[in-house]
């Protein structure tokens, strides 16, 4: 369970806005002046994580964050894959924190449109149908999400998917 957290703190974490702003959030982002946009940033506590959001929302998917997040996103889903060959949840036979801890990050990777980032993990698929029908899972994320939240994800041009697919065979 800590070296899930560990992996999602250190690298997914990151990973996760990189990829959300290189799509999602990168078309509100551009509509705003330079000077709203910098202000946004500039607001943010860490001067790191502004930098990925100025580069990604300059370069979508070919940013070079990009790259890097799918790979830390890429060893989040193996290591779930490793889990589940030996157990239903991700820290053994029962649902714990490793398993709430990554179900954000699986949703958004789904929201992205880049749920077949785990096409050749069958554990992942068969983990995140089994955590998505757990009546917690439904009652704190998906009947929590308005359809303001829903509709940032619901029509992502270019589909993502076309440039991350390369990415993802890479790693």
């Amino acid at each position: 369970m800590r070296l899930f957290n560990k992996l999602i703190d250190e690298y997914v974490h990151n990973s996760c806005m990189i990829l959300t702003f290189a799509t999602a959030f990168r078309p509100g982002m551009l509509q705003l002046s330079a000077e709203k946009r910098e202000a946004y940033l500039a607001k943010a506590p860490s001067k790191q994580r502004s930098g990925y959001k100025r580069d990604v929302t300059a370069h979508g998917l070919d940013s070079g964050f990009v790259k890097e997040a799918v790979g830390y996103d890429a060893k989040l889903l193996g290591w779930i894959e490793d889990a589940t060959k030996t157990a239903p949840y991700l820290a053994g036979d029962y649902y714990s924190l490793a398993d709430i801890a990554v179900i954000p990050y699986i949703l958004r990777l789904e929201l992205l449109r880049l749920s077949p980032m785990w096409n050749r993990y069958p554990g992942v698929a068969t983990w995140w149908a089994r955590v998505r029908q757990r009546p917690s899972t439904e009652e704190a994320i998906f009947s929590r999400m308005t359809d303001a939240e829903a509709a940032l994800f619901r029509d992502l041009q270019p589909d993502p998917w076309i440039k991350v697919r390369d990415l993802v065979e890479a790693a």
